[in-house]
């Protein structure tokens, strides 16, 4: 994406260069293994006992699909 806009203009390809690197963080969001900090979090919360909550992968999806849309929407519009 960001090679070809290159061919299009210098300021374009940084542009997606931007787009691309801040999507794909934001999108490590969307699944419990799309980021390691997911996994790390995940560990430690099931290691706590007194709490009694076992964080699972929907668990984790229906908070992260619908956070992720949102943040990409907020952020694309602030990137324009």
């Amino acid at each position: 994406m960001a090679a070809a806009a290159a061919v299009i203009s210098l300021g374009s390809e940084r542009k997606a260069w931007l787009i691309l690197a801040w999507v794909s963080t934001v999108a490590g969001n969307l699944s419990l293994l799309g980021s390691v900090a997911n996994l790390v979090v995940c560990e430690q919360a099931h290691q706590v006992v007194l709490v009694g909550y076992t964080l699972t992968f929907w668990n984790h999806h229906k908070f992260g699909l619908p956070s992720m849309i949102i943040v990409i929407a907020i952020g694309l519009t602030f990137i324009r």
